[in-house]
């Protein structure tokens, strides 16, 4: 319930930056950011390498849909609405693969622009996902870790700073995808399915 509270107070920070609100993801997107975003298919394609060349390939057969790094369907936009949602690490310093269990997740808004916060869990993105295309959209915001109790705006520290392309890859099942995050893994992605 605490990590709910901190996670919308957090949301109610970034909500209040008016340039936030009037600016296109090109404008606010930091270079690296930007870089990531366009390195997002060479990310994925290593990381897929690192967990087939690992103890842990057999995990990317469990979950094709999600790994598919060319699954994206028209409408990349989840709608308003709880979610349960996963995080997936690939490739990286540490261990080849992790598969974290469902936390809850919330998308706020309608049209071009939403807000996306991960409510539950020690690792937290919190920003808004911005129209980019038919069959893409782009995540910008900032990372909370474990008790913080507010968020470092997206832009102002780079080890917070996430960036990732939101894609629709089933009916009702969207994903995040992280290129090259500051901690841990090559890449991130978070799986999106909405709670019923």
């Amino acid at each position: 319930m605490i990590s709910n509270i901190r996670a919308l107070l957090a949301l109610a920070l970034v909500t209040g930056t008016g340039a936030l609100a009037a600016e296109s993801w090109r404008t606010i997107a930091t270079p690296a950011d930007a870089t990531r975003l366009e390195q997002r298919d060479e990310t994925f394609a290593a990381a897929l390498a690192e967990v087939k060349a690992s103890e842990f390939a057999g995990e990317l057969a469990k979950n094709r849909l999600l790994y598919d790094p060319a699954k994206r369907l028209d409408n990349p936009l989840p709608p308003e609405g709880r979610y349960l949602c996963s995080t997936h690490k690939l490739g990286g310093q540490y261990l080849a693969f992790i598969a974290y269990p469902d936390f809850v997740c919330a998308v706020y808004g309608k049209g071009d622009r939403r807000q996306f916060v991960k409510l539950t869990g020690s690792q937290r993105p919190v920003g808004f996902i911005h129209a980019d295309g038919r069959r893409s959209g782009v995540f910008l915001g900032s990372l909370m870790l474990g008790d913080d109790a507010g968020l470092v705006p997206y832009g102002q520290d780079k080890e917070r700073d996430l960036a990732g392309t939101v894609e629709r890859i089933g009916k009702d099942r969207w994903r995040i995808v992280f290129p090259r995050p500051f901690y841990e893994s090559t890449l991130d992605i978070i799986d999106l399915r909405p709670v019923r």
